[in-house]
């Protein structure tokens, strides 16, 4: 084969494999591409939240709307037709977009919403008006937890104050405010905070409020452990972080000055051994090593 057969044969080898190329391309790049997971998967429309709700509310039809859900991950509990959710009461806050599920709806017989719609059973609701100091500084939200100290007179001739943790763990239901007139007239915004309280606590609440002024301690929501105080009185107050010295002491001066825990060393013992010589007996006391 000359020189110009292998040359044209190059040249059109090359022209070939450009043409099959161009083909297998234009095939692949139009050619949808279709994932095994996404055909095998199916969508579903539930029920979510179309703004967000709070406690109590009775919910309309302008509250909820259809979303697409895949079908395995739909959260038990949810609603695939919008009339079954309205008309329900609400037991829990609920975002916006947020699946309304059976567990955040009160009972079916449940018919008017509001504060009573949300009260646990043998509970009741009670409220008291706090500043915002006393109202943890506006932090405080439905669903919180909170313990509730009173600063009373202590019963007895000397009269004096003390502070006591009576109620703890008690369930913040509602956070409000409310026009009331103050002393010059005028009107002031007071928060009125709703607990959950059973009656017992009701009536600590009662008295802890018409006898003395309460505060509101914000718990965190892992703490719910109870703990037993005896209360705090002026002169129990005025021994924190006492001294005997009339100048200011650091606490780590006072520790490095408090001499050393005295050493006991424990006795040794004695061993006494009794030495017979005829009708006569001595006693030696041998002292341990």
């Amino acid at each position: 084969m000359n020189r110009s057969a292998r040359i044209l044969f190059l040249v059109v080898t090359l022209v070939v494999a450009s043409l099959v190329s161009y083909v297998v391309y234009q095939r692949t790049a139009t050619q949808p591409v279709v994932s095994g997971t996404e055909s095998t998967q199916k969508i579903i429309q539930i029920a979510v939240v179309d703004r967000n709700l709070g406690r109590g509310t009775l919910i309309t039809a302008q509250d909820l709307r259809m979303a697409p859900y895949l079908e395995e991950t739909v959260p038990k509990g949810h609603f695939t037709d919008l009339n079954k959710g309205v008309d329900r009461v609400v037991i829990k806050p609920l975002q916006a977009t947020e699946p309304l599920l059976e567990s955040a709806l009160a009972a079916t017989d449940l018919k008017k919403g509001g504060m009573a719609a949300v009260i646990t059973s043998q509970k009741r609701a009670m409220a008291v008006k706090v500043d915002e100091v006393i109202g943890v500084a506006g932090f405080l939200h439905p669903g919180h937890l909170v313990d509730v100290l009173v600063s009373v007179e202590e019963p007895g001739e000397k009269r004096t104050q003390i502070t006591k943790t009576v109620l703890q763990n008690i369930l913040v239901l509602s956070v409000g405010t409310q026009a009331q007139e103050s002393d010059d007239k005028t009107a002031k915004r007071v928060t009125v905070v709703t607990l959950e309280v059973d009656l017992e606590e009701a009536e600590k609440l009662a008295l802890a409020v018409n006898q003395g002024s309460i505060q509101l301690a914000l718990r965190g929501y892992s703490d719910i452990d109870e703990i037993l105080t005896r209360g705090i009185t002026v002169p129990t107050l005025l021994k924190s972080y006492a001294t005997t010295s009339d100048e200011p002491v650091k606490v780590s001066q006072v520790s490095a000055a408090a001499p050393p825990p005295r050493r006991t060393v424990a006795p040794r013992p004695r061993t006494v051994i009794e030495v017979m010589n005829g009708n006569q007996v001595q006693k030696l006391i041998m002292s341990g090593n």
